[in-house]
């Protein structure tokens, strides 16, 4: 998939769901490590990366987030409302590709730096509420990855607000993705869930200088975005 080196993204396409911050029905989710003399110089091609699609006005976009608890990793959505916007999205960014060079040397100067590259292909648990979350509005994620056990289709977590993946594939199976939105950081409580197993549990700080939204996201929320 050509996108896939390409962004390393929150990416919309112009495809994304009720509202525009609203929690995907599809997710292309990207994790990555760094080597340990690489880290500032990723994180300075990053910004230069979101930058240069910021001044193009490309109709994709990303959220990075980097690991506040945790091992270092940075932490990337795909959002798509299907697996064929999934599709679609590729093709444009094989296009840009070829149009502008540039952000191919910006990307092969990120894929310098990694040490490893995870890509997880997950689809979103409809639960009550769930198209009501802002996604604009978060300042930090808290990411649980859940091995799901018998009876894995009442999943349940006491976690409020959130949001539930199953992955179909990336990693062994079965598993789940929750994650939690925070508008502000204010301490965690232990999660309890119900049919399934935590083996994973991290927070993520959210990046607006290192991401990429669309006008209409960034206006959800307010200044925080640096959305010219």
């Amino acid at each position: 998939m050509p996108y896939r080196r390409l962004l390393i993204v929150l990416a919309c396409a112009s495809l994304c769901g009720a509202q525009p911050a609203a929690p995907p029905k599809v997710l292309l989710l990207v994790r990555q490590q760094f080597k340990s003399d690489k880290g500032r110089a990723r994180e300075r091609l990053a910004r230069a990366t979101a930058a240069a699609y910021n001044k193009l006005d490309v109709p994709v976009y990303w959220m990075e987030m980097q690991a506040f608890t945790g091992p270092s990793e940075a932490l990337f959505f795909d959002p798509f409302d299907s697996f064929e916007a999934v599709e679609k999205a590729g093709a444009v960014l094989g296009q840009l590709n070829q149009a502008h060079p540039e952000l191919v040397r910006l990307q092969a100067g990120i894929n310098d730096a990694l040490s490893s590259d995870r890509t997880i292909l997950a689809v979103r648990r409809d639960s009550p509420g769930v198209n009501d979350i802002d996604l604009a509005q978060a300042r930090f994620i808290r990411m649980l990855v859940v091995r799901a056990g018998p009876g894995g289709e009442q999943f349940a977590a006491d976690l409020a607000p959130s949001i539930v993946y199953e992955v179909t594939s990336g990693m062994p199976g079965p598993a789940l993705l929750i994650f939690q939105p925070m508008t502000a950081f204010d301490g965690i409580s232990a999660a309890h869930v119900t049919h399934g197993t935590v083996v994973e549990d991290a927070v993520y700080v959210v990046e607006p200088e290192l991401s990429h939204v669309s006008r209409a996201f960034a206006q959800q929320g307010g200044g925080f975005w640096l959305k010219p």
